[in-house]
């Protein structure tokens, strides 16, 4: 029973000790831990467990993420704000601000645990105040110098609130107002003004459509002017090639009748000395021919030809007539026929 009494206590125990000698820091916290006899640890202890004696030490858990402090008109406390024209102005404003790193232990030390957000407030009032102070009815309309001047107030603001160990990391500007009687006047100057810069717009629009059209004529003016100036030296220059190709074909024509002329007369030349030649040639064969065929082979010749081309008819002969072997049945007598001396 002793074993099983030792071992429910040390089971308790563990599931006890946890609670009673470690500390837990949430995410997103910032643990400040004081001590009886010490005070305040100078660190800062951040998410986890941490060693924690019982009715010795206690806690602090700061919020170690981004606060916000907001002036608007939904809470009422929109900041006012006095401009370079002496009048004032509402503007609507966020702040985001964080614990500085390893400055929460300051903080519960110097005694602004509870208090730290209301001091930021009254001290973040009082330095935009001055740092918006900037503005002139104008620059409010300017997005530019809006930016310009909620940049500008950041080093301010992180110098004062260091006091209370906390740093700003912008400032932003989110609208900002007239009271409404100067904004109803505003927006009408406002309007007179667009309305005046909208009619110059219209004037430089006239102007230019103006230049436009003069320009538009002039530039028309100039092709119809260098249209004239190219036509006319197409004109030149057609008559020019023209004149140039009449007198080409001209020359050609002319060229062309001589030479046909040259030729014409040169072939009747070589034509008749040609023909002359012809009958000459003939006249010299048949003179030649004639030579030939008197001579005893000419005659021969004459013969043979003959006979070759003698055709002897149908003709009837007696021959009881004692002249036919003397004229037709000897070859002597065929000889006298055809080689006659």
């Amino acid at each position: 029973m002793k074993i099983i009494n030792l071992i429910a206590l040390g089971v308790i125990a563990l599931f006890l000790l946890p609670t009673m000698c470690f500390e837990r820091i949430e995410p997103g916290k910032i643990g400040v831990r004081r001590s009886l006899e010490g005070g305040v640890s100078e660190e800062d202890f951040l998410a986890g467990y941490h060693v924690s004696i019982p009715f010795w030490h206690s806690w602090y858990q700061l919020d170690g993420t981004l606060h916000y402090l907001e002036f608007n008109e939904d809470n009422g406390s929109a900041l006012d704000v006095r401009t370079k024209d002496n009048n004032i102005i509402y503007i609507d404003i966020a702040v985001p601000y964080r614990i500085e790193d390893g400055m929460a232990w300051r903080i519960v030390r110097e005694g602004f645990a509870d208090s730290y957000e209301d001091k930021v407030k009254s001290t973040a009032a009082g330095v935009l105040r001055e740092q918006l102070a900037v503005f002139s009815n104008i620059d409010v309309q300017k997005p530019e110098v809006r930016q310009q001047a909620a940049d500008s107030a950041v080093p301010a603001l992180n110098k004062a609130l260091s006091q209370y160990h906390l740093v700003a990391t912008h400032v932003v500007i989110r609208s900002m107002r007239f009271r409404p009687q100067y904004e109803d006047q505003l927006q009408n100057k406002q309007f007179f003004i667009v309305q005046g810069r909208l009619d110059e717009a219209r004037q430089r629009e006239s102007v230019a459509r103006q230049e436009t059209d003069t320009l538009e004529k002039t530039i028309l003016k100039d092709i119809a002017l260098k249209r004239e100036e190219w036509n006319k030296k197409i004109e030149e220059l057609k008559s020019r090639f023209e004149v140039e190709i009449s007198t080409v074909e001209a020359e050609t024509t002319r060229y062309t009748r001589n030479r046909r002329a040259d030729a014409d007369a040169q072939f009747a030349q070589f034509k008749a000395e040609g023909d002359l030649a012809e009958t000459q040639a003939e006249a010299l064969g048949q003179r030649l021919r004639s030579e030939a065929l008197a001579t005893k082979a000419g005659r021969t010749f004459s013969a043979i030809e003959a006979v070759r081309n003698f055709k002897l008819g149908s003709i009837t002969l007696n021959s009881s007539d004692p002249k036919f072997l003397r004229d037709f049945g000897s070859m002597k007598a065929w000889r006298d026929f055809f080689l006659s001396e």
